[in-house]
């Protein structure tokens, strides 16, 4: 009776410990992903402006994938823009990258965010015109335009009528070229910079290699531009909940938004006290179970 007992004990124990892992990984299992755990945005293949050229230059933007685990969240950005930039005489320095990448929590429009200095940020380019010092994640984020400085559009209207003037098809990844959450026209209005901000985390950059490892592909969607720039952070970094991402061209050539999630992942100590309660509740029951057999 004993022996049966004990077992009975483990398998309700055992059980009880698979149901609290089950629970727990179903809630990852049903975030929104697309592919291999990466959640990608698929930008426009021919609305990039480089010089009189639309579609397919050097400022081309294909598309942005963003994938996390418990602790770690993952970029992946396809391009035809280097990180080293793109040589132009006419931008103030010369040289024109990457804006800043920004991560929007509130479930406000940008211009409010950035108003209320509730905006996330990612410098990942180590030569633009940021307005903080290194590359890395900040918080408390204000953002600025420096389009004007690096030869660019001045307003969203702008860049959207000239692209399609000559053929092309705007649009911004998950967003409508004309999606209001972008102030669309005045003067200076196309904020692609961080300004300002409380500098929480650093990056990782990854290699090609890793973020194949890794299961991106933007290949399957055709997106396959000559750029794969890869990055990783921590997701304490960051708050969790939806969000919506983007960067622009520091000229505002083209430009790339992604709408997403972050998941809240228990901390170790609540891990093993749902495992522990649930074992508790198991071993009573099989108790419970003994005794009336028992009686």
């Amino acid at each position: 009776m004993k022996s049966i007992a004990k077992n009975s004990i483990h398998w309700t124990y055992s059980l009880a410990i698979f149901c609290a892992l089950f629970a727990l990984q179903q809630q990852k299992a049903t975030a929104a992903t697309l592919s291999h755990g990466w959640n990608y945005a698929i930008d426009s293949f021919n609305d990039g402006v480089t010089g009189p050229q639309i579609g397919g230059g050097e400022f081309e933007f294909y598309g942005i994938a963003i994938k996390e685990t418990s602790d770690t969240a993952f970029i992946a950005i396809n391009s035809n823009l280097s990180l080293a930039g793109y040589a132009d005489p006419l931008a103030q320095r010369g040289n024109i990258n990457y804006g800043d990448l920004f991560f929007n929590f509130s479930g406000q429009n940008f211009n409010t965010a950035n108003a209320n200095g509730s905006l996330f940020g990612i410098r990942f380019a180590a030569g633009n015109d940021s307005g903080v010092a290194t590359t890395g994640v900040y918080t408390n984020v204000t953002a600025k335009s420096v389009t004007q400085t690096n030869s660019g559009f001045t307003n969203l209207n702008q860049f959207n009528t000239v692209v399609a003037s000559q053929g092309g098809t705007p649009s911004m990844g998950d967003l409508a070229a004309t999606d209001p959450y972008f102030q669309q026209t005045g003067n200076s209005t196309i904020l692609n910079s961080i300004a300002t901000g409380t500098k929480v985390g650093e990056i990782n950059f990854l290699t090609p290699a890793t973020l194949s490892v890794l299961g991106l592909d933007f290949g399957q969607f055709n997106a396959v531009g000559s750029q794969t720039i890869g990055f990783s952070f921590n997701k304490s970094s960051m708050p969790s909940g939806n969000y919506i991402a983007n960067f622009f061209a520091e000229c505002a050539n083209d430009a790339i938004a992604i709408k997403g999630s972050f998941e809240a992942v228990p901390e170790p100590s609540t891990w093993f006290g749902t495992l522990l309660g649930l074992s508790f509740l198991g071993i009573g029951a099989a108790k419970r179970k003994i005794k009336r057999k028992i009686s």
